[in-house]
Parts: C-alpha cells; sequence; structure tokens
C-alpha cells in the first residue's frame, strides 16, 4: 500500500463506508498492512503520513462506533458543573428517573408493595371511625335509652379493631417485602452500571476526575440512591395514603370542622418545604467535603510506605481533619435547619388541636345540623373528624423525612447517572488530521509537536531519547488512552478512531515499567490477559517469561494472591508476571515501554530472550534507555521535544554522528570503565552459557522467598484445600458471634462528646419537655371527650383549649432545642470517630496492611460509612430515646392513676409489642453484618479496578473486571431477600398488634364501666339532685349515667396514655434497623481505634542520638511477612555496616535484599534477632526522629496528588523554596520542572499519571535528598531513567552518598563496583561478602554475576 495513497484515502474517510485498496470493507477483515502515526500535535498529519504495521489477523472488526463526537474534557467539566435551567446548588434527577433500572418484575413488585402501603395506610383513619362508634356507645343520648345494653354495643364495636389487624398485617407485609426487594435489586444493577461505566471512560477522564473519589462514591452514593428507591417509598406512600383517606373521612363526616382544620395544612407544609429544602442543599455541600477527606485517606492508605518513610502520619492526620472540619460546619447549619423546621411543625400541629376544638364546643353548643349524620352535631362527630383529619396531618409529618432521603438519593443519583450516561471520547468517530496532543489535565502543555511516524508490519522499532519527551505517549495514542488533538494514527491506512476499541487494545500487547497487578492470584493476574486461558496455556506463558520456576516455588504456586497492586512480590517477580499476562495474549502489535528495566541481570537476560521469541513476527514498538537492549531494531526513533528528530537503523544512526551517536556515547563511557573494572578479573572465572543456566537454577529457589513476601495468609486464598476452607467458614462464624455480643461501648462515645456537655445538658431538657408532651396531651384529651358528652360545656372546652396552646408553644421551643442541640453533638462525634480512626489506621505498621482484610478499598469504604452510622445512634436519636423514655414513664404513671385494672390487662399484652421488637432488632443486626461484609468485598473490586485503569483497559480487561463485581454483589442481594421477608412479617405482626389490643382495651374497659368500676366525683352526681335535674330520668339512672361517662373518660385517659408510652416504645423500636447497624458499625470503629500498632509513629517515647554516625549491623535476623507467616524470608541473616560506607547488596530477585530496607526502616519488625544503629538497637529509637535520618528511594516512587513543590516538600515540610531548587537541581530535575508551564506548582493528576517514569523518579530522588539524610538507602533508584538522566542522577547521588552510609540495591553491577563492601544475598543470607576485587577473585556467586553481565 503505498504512502500517498493512504494520506489520500484519509482524506476521503469522510463517507462511512471505508474500502482500502482491495475494495473491501474493513469490518470484514483486519489485516494490518500498516500503522500510520500522522504528525502529531500541532499537525498530527501533515503530509508525511506512511503505514505504520501489524501482523495480519483474521479477528473480526466491529465497526460499530460507540456515539457521537463529544467535546473535548475541559468543556464537558464545565457543563457538568452547571446546565442551563439549573438550579446553583446542587442538581437533582427527577423523582421518576430513579427508577430507570427497574425491570417488570421490580415495577410488578413496587406495584403489590405501593397497593399493601396504600391499603396499610388507609387502615388509620378507618380506626378513628370506629373511635367515634365507641364515643357513640357512651353518650347520654343512648345511655338514656331503656333497653339498652353497654357490654353488648361495645363488644360489635371491638370486633372491628380485629377486622381492621388483619388486613393491616397482609398489607404491611406486602409493603415492606416488595419494596426493600424491588430496591435491592434496582440499587444492585445501578452499581453494576455505575462501575461499567467508569470502566468504559477514556484515560483522559481519569487525569481529570479523582479515581479515590469514584471508589468512594461507589460506596456512598450508591447507599443514598438505595434509601431512595427501597422500603422509604413504600413508607411514604403508607403515610401519604393515611393522610388523603384522613381527609376524605373527615370531609365526610364533618365538612365543616374538617375545613377549619384544613385550612392549617398549609402552614405545617410550608414548614416542611423549608426544612427540605435547607435540608437537600446542605447534605450534597457536606457530602462533597466527606468526599475530599475520602480522597485524602485512599491515597495516603494506598501508599502507606511512603507516607511512614517520610514520617508523613501526623501531617497526613492533619489533612484529613482540615477537611473533616469543612464538613463540620455544614452539619451544624444543618442542625439549626432542621430545628426550626420540625419545631414549627409541632407548634402549628399542637395549635390546631386548639382551634378544632374550640370549634367543634360550638358546633355543638349551637346545635348545627350535620347533614351527613342527619342530625345536630355530636360529640362522636368532632371526635372522628379530629382523628381522622389529625392522624392525615400526623402522617404528612411521617411521610416528610422520606422526602429528604429521596431528595438525597436524587442528588446522588445526578452523579451517578452523570457518569453512567457520558459517552467515552475514544470509542466515538470523531474526523481529524494534523495532530496535535496534550494530556487533557494539562491542556497547555504541547507534547507532540509534528510528530510522523511510519512503522511497517512486522517491524521492530524502539523509541530512544531523553525522559519527558514524549516516548511513552506514542503508546498511549496507539492504546487510545487518549486520542490526539489534530491529525490521526492510522492502521492499515483505517484510521484507528474507526476501529472497535476493544479490537484495538486486544491486538495490541503492552508491558510497561511500572506494572499493575491486581489483589488476586498469579493464575488470575496473568488471565487478564485471555481470560479463557486455560492452566496449560498459564503455564506455558510463565514458562516463556521465566516466571514458571518462581511460582512453582512458592507455597501455594499459581494460587498464590499477589497482595494488593501486587505489594506482595518484588519488582522483578511482578514484571515477569505482567510479561506472561501480555504473552498469553497472543497480540498482533506488541509495545514494550522499559519492559526490563526492574529486574536483575539474570532476569533480564531470560527475560530479553522470552520477549524476543515474541518479538518474531509481530509489529513492535519498544522503548528503552538502555541502549543496547534495542540495537537489533528495525528502526531506531530518536524522540526529542515531542518531534522525531533521526531514525534509522543502528549503523546508519551512527554514521550520522548525531543526537544518537552522542547518546551511545554517553552510555558507553559510563560502561567502559565498569566493564574494564569487570573484565579485570572477568577472564579468569570459567564460564560461559554453561554456569549461567545452573545459577539459573539455584537462582529461582531463592527467587521464591519475594522481596515484599506474599499475601495469603493462612485465611487468605489456599483454593485448593478445602478443610482449610471450612476452618475459615468457622472462624468467620466465630468472629460474627462475638461482634455481635460485644457491648456497645456508649460512655466510651459520651467521653468523646465531653467538650459538649451545654448542648447536650440542652438538648436533655428539650427531649424531656417534648417527652412530657404527650402525656399530659392524654390528660386535657380525655378531659375533652367527657366535656362533649355533657351538658353545658362551652365554657369548659374553652379552658381546655386554652392548655392546647399552651402545649403548642412548649412542643416547638422543645424540638428546636433538642434537635439543634444533638445535631451539633452528632456533627462533632462523627468528626471524632472519623480523625481517631483514620488516626489509628495510618500508624498501623506496614504488616497490617498487607492482610487482605485491611486493603485500601475495605478500610476507605468503613471509613466513609461507619461514623455516620454511629452519629445516627448516637445524637438525634440519643435525644429520640430519652424523650420517648419519658413518654413511657409518664404515661403508665398516669394509667395506673386513672385506672389500674385496666392498665393491668392492657400491659399484658406488652410482651407481645416487645418480643416484635426485639425480633426485628436481631434480624436487622445480622442482616446488616453480612450485608455490609458482602458489599465492601464488591467496593474493593471496584477500587482496585480504578486505580489500575491503564492496565484495565489495555488487555479489554473491562469485562472481567465487571463480571468479578458482579459476582461479589450477589451475596448482598441474597441477604437483601431473607431481610425483606422476615422483616416484612415483623412489621406487619407488630402493626396489626396494636389494633388487636385495642379491640381488648375497650372490650374490658367497656365491662369494668358498666360494672361501676369509676364513681363520677360528688360535684357531678349533685346534678343528678333536683333543682339541678338533668337528662329527664330517674335520680338512680340519672348517677348510672354519670358514673359511665365519668368512667368512658377515665377509660379513654388510661386508653390514651398507655397508646402515648406504646408510641414510645413503637418510636424506639423504629430505630431498630439504624441501631443495629449502629451497633455493628460502633464496634467495628472502637476495635479499630483501640488497634494498639506494633511500630507506632506518634509514640513519642524512645532514645535519640545527639549525633550519628551511621554503623548498622544486622544480627542474627530471622524474618517473615506477618502475611504469610509460615515462609522464612531471613534466617539467622548477619550484616555489618560501617559508618560511611557505601555497601551494595547484591543477587538474584526475590533474595530479600529490599527486605533488608523494610527492617532497617522498621516498617517491619523481625521475629528474631536484632539491628543496631550505632550500637543502640532500632527497637529502643524514637520512630519519627529514626526514620528522619533516613533517605530511601525505592524502585517504584510513589507521588501524591498536588503539586510538584509539596511532593517534594513532603520529605521536609519547612523547607524554604531555596532548599527546594537545591534538591530538584541534586536530582537533575530542575531543568524539566522549569519547563512547565506552572513549574514547581504544576498539579501531579491522581496516581500522577502526568511525568514519565524517569521523571517521577527524579522528583522522588529531590524528596530523599532535601531531608539531608545521614543514611541513604537505594533500592534500584536509577534502573527507570534513560542513560542522560541516569549518568547525572548517579553523579548527584555519588555526591549526596559522600560521607554518608550508604546502602544500594542494584542489580547492574557497573553502578556499584565502587562500592566499599558488596554482599552478595541469596535465599535469606548473605553467601559472600567484600569489595569488588576479592569477591571476583573468590570466583563463585558474584563472579557468576559479572560474567552473565559481560
Amino acid at each position: 500500500m503505498d504512502e500517498n495513497n493512504v494520506g489520500g484515502q484519509a482524506d476521503s474517510d469522510n463517507h462511512n463506508d471505508y474500502t482500502n485498496d482491495e475494495g473491501k470493507k474493513h469490518d470484514t477483515d483486519f489485516h494490518q498492512d500498516g500503522l500510520v502515526m500522522k504528525p502529531i500535535v500541532d499537525t498530527l498529519a501533515n503530509d508525511d503520513s506512511s503505514p505504520l504495521a501489524s501482523p495480519s489477523s483474521n479477528g473480526e472488526l466491529e465497526s460499530t462506533p460507540d456515539s457521537s463526537a463529544t467535546p473535548s474534557i475541559v468543556e464537558s467539566k464545565k457543563k457538568d458543573e452547571k446546565k442551563p435551567g439549573e438550579p446553583e446548588v446542587g442538581p437533582t434527577v427527577g423523582f421518576f428517573e430513579l427508577f430507570r433500572f427497574a425491570t417488570w418484575i421490580e415495577i410488578l413488585l413496587m406495584v403489590i408493595g405501593s397497593i399493601g402501603a396504600i391499603a396499610a395506610g388507609v387502615a388509620m383513619p378507618a380506626i378513628s371511625i370506629v373511635f367515634g362508634q365507641v364515643m357513640n356507645v357512651f353518650t347520654y343520648q343512648e345511655l338514656r335509652k331503656d333497653n339498652f345494653s353497654l357490654i353488648d354495643e361495645i363488644s360489635k364495636v371491638s370486633l372491628n379493631f380485629v377486622y381492621i389487624g388483619i388486613g393491616m398485617f397482609v398489607a404491611c407485609y406486602l409493603e415492606v417485602t416488595c419494596w426493600s426487594v424491588a430496591g435491592e435489586r434496582q440499587s444492585v444493577r445501578c452499581r453494576k452500571q455505575y462501575l461499567k461505566a467508569i470502566l468504559r471512560q477514556e484515560i483522559g477522564w481519569y487525569d481529570v476526575t479523582k479515581s479515590s473519589e469514584l471508589a468512594t462514591r461507589i460506596a456512598s452514593d450508591t447507599q443514598l440512591f438505595q434509601e431512595a428507591i427501597g422500603e422509604k417509598v413504600g413508607n411514604f406512600l403508607h403515610f401519604t395514603s393515611t393522610f388523603i383517606s384522613g381527609f376524605i373521612v373527615g370531609l365526610v363526616n364533618g365538612w365543616q370542622l374538617a375545613l377549619v382544620i384544613l385550612a392549617i395544612t398549609p402552614l405545617l407544609a410550608a414548614c416542611g418545604a423549608f426544612m427540605t429544602k435547607m435540608m437537600t442543599e446542605l447534605t450534597k455541600k457536606g457530602q462533597d467535603a466527606y468526599a475530599k477527606a475520602g480522597a485524602v485517606a485512599e491515597e495516603k492508605i494506598g501508599s502507606i510506605r511512603t507516607v511512614a518513610t517520610f514520617s508523613g502520619e501526623e501531617r497526613e492526620n492533619q489533612l484529613y481533619a482540615n477537611n473533616l472540619k469543612d464538613a463540620l460546619v455544614i452539619g451544624r447549619k444543618k442542625g439549626v435547619m432542621n430545628g426550626i423546621g420540625i419545631g414549627s411543625v409541632f407548634f402549628v400541629m399542637f395549635g390546631s388541636y386548639s382551634l378544632a376544638f374550640w370549634y367543634g364546643a360550638k358546633l355543638i353548643t349551637d346545635k348545627t345540623y350535620n347533614p351527613v349524620a342527619g342530625r345536630d352535631w355530636q360529640g362522636s362527630d368532632v371526635l372522628t373528624v379530629f382523628f381522622a383529619v389529625i392522624m392525615g396531618a400526623m402522617a404528612l409529618g411521617q411521610a416528610a423525612p422520606n422526602l429528604a432521603n429521596f431528595a438525597n438519593g436524587r442528588g446522588a443519583a445526578y452523579k451517578i447517572y452523570q457518569v453512567i450516561d457520558r459517552k467515552s471520547k475514544i470509542g466515538s468517530i470523531l474526523k481529524g488530521r494534523n495532530v496535535s496532543f496534550a494530556y487533557p489535565s494539562r491542556p497547555e502543555v504541547q507534547i507532540f509537536n509534528n510528530f510522523s511516524l511510519a512503522i511497517k508490519k512486522g517491524q521492530t522499532v524502539a523509541l530512544v531519547g531523553d525522559s519527558g519527551g514524549g516516548k511513552s505517549s506514542v503508546i498511549a495514542l496507539l492504546e487510545r488512552f487518549y486520542d490526539p488533538l489534530d491529525g490521526e494514527v492510522l492502521m492499515d491506512g483505517v484510521n484507528i478512531k474507526d476501529i472497535n476499541v476493544k479490537c484495538l487494545r486486544q491486538n495490541i500487547g503492552l508491558v510497561s515499567q511500572e506494572p499493575t497487578l491486581f489483589g488476586v492470584s498469579i493464575a488470575d493476574n496473568i488471565r487478564y490477559g485471555n481470560e479463557n486461558a486455560s492452566m496449560e496455556q498459564i503455564i506455558e506463558a510463565a514458562k516463556t517469561a521465566n516466571a514458571h520456576d518462581f511460582i512453582s516455588a512458592l507455597p501455594e504456586g499459581y494460587d498464590t494472591q499477589v497482595g494488593e497492586k501486587g505489594v506482595q512480590m518484588s519488582g522483578g517477580q511482578k514484571q515477569r508476571i505482567a510479561i506472561a499476562r501480555a504473552m498469553i495474549k497472543n497480540p498482533k502489535i506488541l509495545l514494550l515501554d522499559e519492559a526490563t528495566s526492574a529486574l536483575d541481570t539474570q532476569n533480564e537476560h531470560l527475560v530479553q530472550q522470552a520477549i524476543d521469541k515474541l518479538m518474531v513476527g509481530r509489529t513492535t514498538i519498544v522503548i528503552a534507555h538502555r541502549l543496547t537492549t534495542i540495537q537489533g531494531a528495525d528502526v531506531i526513533a530518536v524522540v526529542r521535544g515531542g518531534a522525531i528528530v533521526e531514525k534509522g537503523t543502528h549503523s546508519e544512526l551512527l554514521a550520522m554522528n548525531g543526537v544518537y551517536t552522542a547518546l551511545v556515547q554517553r552510555q558507553q563511557s559510563g560502561d567502559e570503565d565498569a566493564k574494564k573494572k569487570l573484565k579485570g578479573k572477568g577472564k579468569g572465572t570459567h564460564g560461559g552459557v554453561k554456569s549461567t543456566d545452573d545459577s539459573d537454577k539455584q537462582g529461582n529457589s531463592s527467587d521464591t522467598t519475594s522481596d515484599t513476601e506474599e499475601v495469603s495468609n493462612d485465611e487468605g486464598s489456599n483454593l485448593d484445600s478445602s478443610s482449610n476452607n471450612d476452618k475459615k467458614k468457622k472462624k468467620k462464624k466465630k468472629e460474627k458471634k462475638e461482634e455481635v455480643k460485644s457491648e456497645v461501648p456508649i460512655l466510651r462515645i459520651a467521653k468523646m462528646n465531653q467538650a459538649e456537655w451545654p448542648f447536650f445538658l440542652l438538648g436533655m431538657i428539650g427531649a424531656l419537655a417534648n417527652g412530657a408532651i404527650m402525656p399530659v396531651f392524654s390528660i386535657i384529651f380525655s378531659e375533652i371527650l367527657k366535656v362533649f358528652n355533657s351538658v353545658n360545656m362551652y365554657d369548659n372546652a374553652i379552658t381546655l383549649c386554652l392548655w392546647f396552646l399552651l402545649l403548642a408553644a412548649v412542643a416547638g421551643l422543645a424540638n428546636f432545642v433538642q434537635i439543634c442541640s444533638f445535631t451539633y453533638i452528632g456533627e462533632v462525634l462523627t468528626y471524632h470517630l472519623r480523625y481517631f480512626s483514620f488516626r489509628s489506621i495510618i500508624r498501623q505498621e506496614i504488616g497490617w496492611f498487607d492482610m487482605p482484610q485491611n486493603s485500601t478499598g475495605i478500610l476507605t469504604a468503613n471509613l466513609a460509612t461507619d461514623a455516620t452510622l454511629v452519629q445516627g445512634m448516637t445524637s438525634q436519636r440519643l435525644g429520640l430515646i430519652i424523650q420517648n423514655i419519658v413518654t413511657m414513664v409518664a404515661g403508665l404513671v398516669i394509667a395506673f392513676i386513672a385506672g389500674w385494672k385496666l392498665t393491668l390487662v392492657i400491659l399484658a399484652t406488652v410482651p407481645i409489642i416487645g418480643f416484635a421488637g426485639k425480633v426485628e432488632m436481631d434480624f436487622m443486626a445480622g442482616f446488616s453484618k453480612e450485608g455490609k461484609e458482602a458489599y465492601a468485598r464488591s467496593g474493593q473490586i471496584a477500587t482496585e479496578a480504578i486505580g489500575g485503569i491503564r492496565t484495565v483497559s489495555s488487555f479489554t480487561a473491562e469485562k472481567k473486571v465487571y463480571d468479578k463485581f458482579k459476582f461479589a454483589l450477589e451475596d448482598p442481594i441474597k441477604i437483601a431477600k431473607k431481610k425483606a421477608l422476615t422483616a416484612g412479617l415483623v412489621f406487619g405482626f407488630t402493626q396489626a398488634t396494636m389494633f388487636w389490643i385495642w379491640a381488648l382495651g375497650y372490650w374490658y374497659g367497656g365491662k369494668l364501666v358498666s360494672e361501676g368500676e369509676w364513681k363520677a366525683p360528688q360535684s357531678d352526681i349533685n346534678k343528678c339532685v333536683p333543682p339541678d335535674y338533668i337528662y329527664g330520668v330517674s335520680k338512680d339512672h340519672c348517677i348510672y349515667i354519670q358514673n359511665t361517662i365519668h368512667g368512658f373518660g377515665m377509660m379513654q385517659r388510661v386508653f390514651f396514655a398507655i397508646v402515648m408510652s406504646a408510641m414510645g416504645v413503637g418510636n424506639a423500636a423504629a430505630f431498630a434497623p439504624d441501631m443495629a447497624k449502629a451497633t455493628v458499625a460502633t464496634n467495628a470503629i472502637f476495635k479499630l481505634i483501640d488497634k494498639i500498632s506494633k511500630i507506632d509513629p506518634f509514640n513519642k517515647g524512645g532514645d535519640t542520638l545527639p549525633d550519628i554516625r551511621g554503623d548498622i549491623e544486622f544480627r542474627n535476623i530471622n524474618f517473615a511477612y506477618p502475611s504469610r507467616p509460615n515462609k522464612q524470608i531471613f534466617n539467622d541473616f548477619s550484616l555489618t555496616i560501617p559508618a560511611g560506607k557505601k555497601v551494595a547488596l547484591v543477587g538474584d530477585s526475590g533474595g530479600g535484599k529490599s527486605t533488608v530496607i523494610g527492617l532497617l526502616e522498621r516498617f517491619y519488625d523481625p521475629s528474631q534477632g536484632q539491628i543496631l544503629l550505632d550500637g543502640v538497637p532500632i527497637t529502643n529509637m524514637n520512630l519519627t526522629w529514626m526514620r528522619s535520618n533516613f533517605g530511601l528511594v525505592g524502585q517504584e516512587p510513589f507521588l501524591f496528588s498536588g503539586s510538584i513543590i509539596e511532593n517534594i516538600r513532603y520529605g521536609k515540610p519547612d523547607a524554604t523554596m531555596e532548599e527546594v531548587v537545591a534538591a530538584a537541581k541534586a536530582a537533575n530535575a530542575h531543568s524539566f520542572i522549569d519547563q512547565l508551564p506552572d513549574g514547581y506548582d504544576t498539579q501531579l493528576g491522581d496516581k500522577y499519571t502526568q511525568l514519565s517514569g524517569g521523571q517521577k523518579q527524579r522528583v522522588a530522588i529531590a524528596r530523599a535528598i532535601i531531608r539531608n539524610p545521614k543514611i541513604l538507602l537505594l533500592d534500584e533508584a536509577t534502573s527507570a531513567l534513560d542513560s542522560k538522566s541516569e549518568t547525572v542522577v548517579q553523579e548527584a547521588l555519588d555526591n549526596v552518598m559522600k560521607g554518608r552510609t550508604s546502602i544500594v540495591i542494584a542489580h547492574r553491577l557497573s553502578t556499584i563496583i565502587d562500592s566499599d563492601i558488596i554482599a552478595v544475598v541469596k535465599g535469606g543470607k548473605v553467601v559472600e561478602i567484600g569489595n569488588h576485587q576479592q569477591l571476583l577473585e573468590m570466583n563463585g556467586f558474584y563472579a557468576n554475576l559479572v560474567q552473565r553481565q559481560l
């Protein structure tokens, strides 16, 4: 295919049927004649385009574009922030949009649930009709009749209660069960879609979106979403139905009074609306503040080793606390608004009682005609209308809190849907050429400038040049992590934008400089390359990548868990697993980005052979700093400043005598001296290939002793041993039981809130007053009923109405005080709990983080949810519980005084209610714990995938991750179904028992009244004597009527007092689900806060030395990593490092070299033996002070999001700008930082994707140098640099090392020949020690290593 044609064809690509020369459609055949990258950045396609190739594939290419073009990231971000016509604060979705994940099953469940809820709602107003009937039985008009039998009448009425109870049971069961199941199912579907959408986005989106926030949102936002579509909707419908049916009953039974009460409802609604609006806005702000804190936690817990190295624990703790403070301020405002809202609701409500009774009394006194009943107004009409309308109005109040849940859910859904509906820019057709490219998070920095490169099928093309020139960006564009701003990348003459992304990436194999492994077994990690791979294929790939030997030597072989981010494997082991993963994919195009930089010579040699095998017949792009590895490439392109400055074969480029020649010379001059030294004695060794192979076999046994050794502790992942699994299950059960049993430390929670005692006092007073309101109400109310049934009652009615007004004022004020105070206390408590939890996490020893149950995802998810649950239990709920206790006690006292027999009968039924409540609580407790664990597991999968998104994308493993996530969500669904069924039964039973108890109570009360249990006071009896003769009946009959009416009042008083008490108990029980969750959460939090760190950075004790010389001695060390205690790394390891000397540790990967540094930094403590610094055991030293004397630069440095200057200052927080610049200059980083538009203030993206490997390494070196450490620890510090940077950084490090004790781990022996002492570490022991010369003379392991590197 000729170049001009490609250019021409690309020109004509505005019609959708791309046809290539042979006239075939591209969707039928994917045969890669070539890949073309047209000039990238100002013009990523001038005219110098030519095919850039890869081998043929018969894979079909789906060329269906995903979506149409979307605007650039920066624009779309602005659009997200504010859409036209939307309110400034907290955009939400419409309520019905919440149900977009419902299938017909959920719709059916929701319909049945709604019918149940509406039916259950109608039951309450129906009761008011029955109340009217009861009252009718006791009117003097009825009692005057001669043939009237009180007990018969009351028995008839009582049966109505029984029937309503039965209906209530069925309705409540349907309501709770159907809505719970429907909500849970939709929420799980939403979680899946959310993760799917996140995985679908292009990499550029991740650069401008914090991945740690995404992970927190999967946990918390979906929780809010679920609350808005589950049983809360049923609850809302239930109360709304009560509201509507209440008013219907009221209007039918007496429209005059009903209208008067109705006139007040707009006031109630206004109070509610004000409250909801304020709460919604503040909730959103609060969530955002917590998301920031969550991001800090996720990033810092994920890179705990870096935090520990630089003693950053206190600083991180402070940073986390500052973000929490913002949330605290918002929380206080929330409390005040809520208090005002609810206080005014209560004031209006009790005020309306006063008005209603006054008007009712007036209607009766004036003998107003009631058309519905067809007679004058009677007391029973007032009662029915009053009850129906008040129940309706109260129901409105009970429905209102759900609105806040809906609002929160709609806000959360908006954020979730924004991600779900966002079309990835990659995977959409965008036309354009003249490519220009800049990273989305740094749009002002042009990476490529007129960059053109053509690669023919089957060619190996090497990209060389200095760090930061844009080499890795070529790979990112080819993988379509990003799209060029202009110009085009062509494969087989087809613009890669027109190729289905998945298909494109399946044909590309990527091995990068810092491979990301996932927290699963080795076999599963390799399977990411090809999920259908058989075990044989996996082993084959591992053999080719020289990984099989070390894997099979691990106790669990291929089932070994690699730990979060692969932390349990040494650098070389990770790299080999990554290479196996790329190999099993059998890609057409291979991209190698410094693939062997992290390996020691032995492995590099073998892996290089493996890669050479893999490269045969494939189009390969290699990025390398070590030029020796790429001399055989077909084309070598020198990249500088975003353009190709030279290209040709090795010999052609040398002949040009240009940039490439300079690079080669620079590397050779460095290597020459080394080689000379190496060769000095090298010839004496008889070696050659034979010895290499032998030592390989010996070497690999030690390889198993992986540096940062393997996760899987006993419960971790012994996939085969079933006995182990049984143990695990038993252990789990036991743990679970203990967990639920342990008491909630209320006293400790109270201690945390000590300083808030004035608020507690105020809140208590409010709660006490609130508690007394209902019992007082029951006294006034029973008086009113009596008054309505007597003659001449207007004056008495007025007095009672004034009492109601007083009650209204007290209720309003008490609610305001109670809510404000307790909310404040609760917010402060949440702050403390989160603060101490994070503080406890950040101070744990590193070994604790290696355990699978303490992975970043699980810890951050718990931080986000647990404290909120505990706050729920304490603050607001505490107020309500106090209030309910007062209500209960006062109610019982009033009841016993009014009528002890009836009270006792009704109380006998309490155990039934209590039992129902207890059962409810137990069920909830069990479920909330299981559900939480189950969701945490899925959260961990999401966190890990989002963190390693580039790896997931390049292996098109999105589906695999998604399937794992889906599988992890199966448990929560099962638990939720069980929970829904039992909760439905229990809820139905508790609701129905109330009605049955009423039936019993009224029947027995009526019996007592008819037997003359209560005697009317003398003043009432006197009315039966002339001249006050009333009722027009005989004196005895008159006394009977008076006693009966008085008895009715007392019976009602007992009733209402007990009903109020029961409501108190019931409300306390209504918090069962939350209390249960909170109990589990509180135990978890205090368990975490009490966790004593074995190596505590906050411990201020310990010795400090006035002056450090730097003598280090390892004495008879035994050590195994805590996550795998049965795997010894060191066995009687000893090593002496004299002050001021440079000591090099060499040997094969996984021999335990990095472990030496881990023990010296006290990331771990040895199980036996001592490490001495200047003769003092390091365990006796102050940890922070000791670490401040070490400067550590590791192989894969971790930089934090934030600016470059903040990252360098991490080594020394109080460093001046001059010191920062000096350190950067020393690390050869100043020049590249200076060229960035924002210089030292350049923000590094989340997971710092904005810098090349070499640049990162130099910033990390600057961070270590700025501390001016007495002891330098370099773990492969320069392996990731190109030769130019390496030379300069090596010089810088040599300068820094002068006069300091230095421990250097290196695979490239040339860098450590000049060390004072070289120790060969193998199988966890020092097998040879001496300087270069002495070791060569021994002619042992070291000589063998040297021989291999020549």
